[in-house]
């Protein structure tokens, strides 16, 4: 089956998911046309511009879609059929909205990546342009911040819409959201991107090596002096610590981590204040509160994007939950939690495969810091920040099948050889 292509062995939908891959990681989600309650955004017409095109190449999509494990199939359909019974238990607009995300900015950009990434030359396109996407990101950002200036702000002026609420200083710092909705998610991601910029930095070609390491220095200081996120200011520095303890040099690995518990200590005994001290309080409120709820309601939930009302109703003020992983527990009850880990060890499980490569390592180390920092933020509730998952999601398991290919096609060579 020949594929539409523009150039020698890219094809359009390379194109088209790295458009929706920088697009999704530059722009706000709130930016773009208001069509039915939802927001259609730069973004998500790229992204139908892909699911078209693979509707009319559904054979070479279903060929690679193949390729991926019945585990991972059967935990998207344990995860987004408690979501659907959940919508219909809970029926609302907003809730059906939600449904329509996880599965239009889920599932669907699970399949068109994975579809995309089914070689080895366009897995490495999409990863660095994952990587390159955020490196420019945050090299604006520390711009705008030097002139005084929030790069959420000038975007939304710039369309005309509603900047994110402003995050309050923290350690003396003025916090940005870069284009997400808040500091804390914009560390999330400047974490996940620095890791993919690792394998360049030891693997690359000499002018590939500084360009990677120039870009990891711009993550780096952009977690440190733009976020405020505890959590951000220290995995930036225990992702390069494992990394380089598996690959080596493993003096670089060891340093790495110790800078890291320097800077969790340092963090630790900063004077707190009484940002820190509320959000502190509100965390632990928050986690008491969830727990009741789903005591309450134990197997759906209380209905999707509803963690911020069951909460606020149980506590007497507004509140909502900063753990994702109790935040489904909420919506979906402990049907949709199962689903939800069920999905997410699949993943993670098949990506493993792939960890003695650079690119596989540094991709389920990527993986697994959204994942255990999610412990501490519902980063997936945003459906931008669940899409960008998906992202993830998809390359690390093409990174294990990739992998595999290879290792049996040099398998085959061998025995030929014989």
């Amino acid at each position: 089956m020949t594929t539409v292509t523009v150039g020698p062995g890219r094809p359009w939908a390379v194109w088209l998911i790295s458009l929706y891959i920088a697009l999704l990681l530059i722009l706000p989600v709130d930016i773009g046309l208001g069509v039915g309650g939802s927001i259609v955004t730069p973004a998500r017409v790229a992204l139908l511009a892909a699911a078209l095109l693979a509707i009319v190449q559904w054979r070479t999509v279903l060929a690679a879609l193949r390729r991926v494990p019945l585990m991972i199939w059967i935990g998207w359909a344990a995860f987004l059929g408690a979501a659907l019974v959940t919508a219909i238990a809970w029926p609302s607009a907003a809730s059906w909205a939600r449904y329509a995300s996880l599965v239009g900015e889920g599932l669907v950009v699970f399949v068109l990546v994975s579809h995309a990434a089914s070689t080895p030359a366009a897995l490495r396109t999409l990863i660095g342009l994952f990587a390159a996407t955020m490196v420019g990101v945050a090299a604006v950002v520390l711009v705008l911040a030097i002139l005084g200036l929030r790069y959420d702000h000038v975007v939304s002026g710039l369309a005309g819409t509603v900047p994110a609420a402003d995050n309050l200083a923290r350690y003396g710092l003025e916090r940005q959201a870069g284009p997400f909705r808040g500091a804390a998610y914009f560390g999330i991601w400047l974490t996940a991107a620095s890791a993919l910029v690792l394998p360049a930095i030891v693997h690359g070609q000499r002018a590939m090596r500084w360009l990677a390491l120039v870009g990891w220095l711009v993550l780096v200081v952009a977690a440190l002096f733009t976020t405020g996120s505890r959590l951000a200011m220290t995995m930036v520095f225990v992702l390069p610590g494992v990394f380089f303890l598996v690959r080596g040099p493993r003096a670089v690995g060891l340093a790495s981590l110790v800078v890291a518990a320097v800077v969790a200590l340092g963090v630790s005994l900063f004077p707190a204040n009484s940002v820190i001290e509320g959000s502190t309080t509100l965390r632990v409120a928050a986690i008491h509160a969830s727990i009741d709820a789903v005591r309450m309601h134990p197997l759906f939930g209380w209905g999707l994007l509803s963690d911020q009302s069951a909460l606020s109703g149980i506590l007497g003020q507004r509140n909502y939950v900063d753990n994702e992983y109790l935040s489904i527990a909420v919506e979906m009850g402990l049907v949709g939690l199962t689903g939800f880990l069920l999905l997410v060890m699949s993943v993670v499980l098949t990506t493993l495969r792939a960890w003695r490569t650079p690119v596989g390592l540094a991709l389920l180390l990527a993986l697994m810091a959204i994942l255990g920092m999610a412990v501490l933020i519902s980063v997936l509730q945003a459906t931008q920040g669940y899409a960008a998952f998906s992202v993830l999601a998809a390359l690390g398991v093409m990174a294990a099948l990739n992998r595999a290919r290879s290792d049996g096609e040099a398998a085959v060579e061998i025995d030929e050889r014989r």
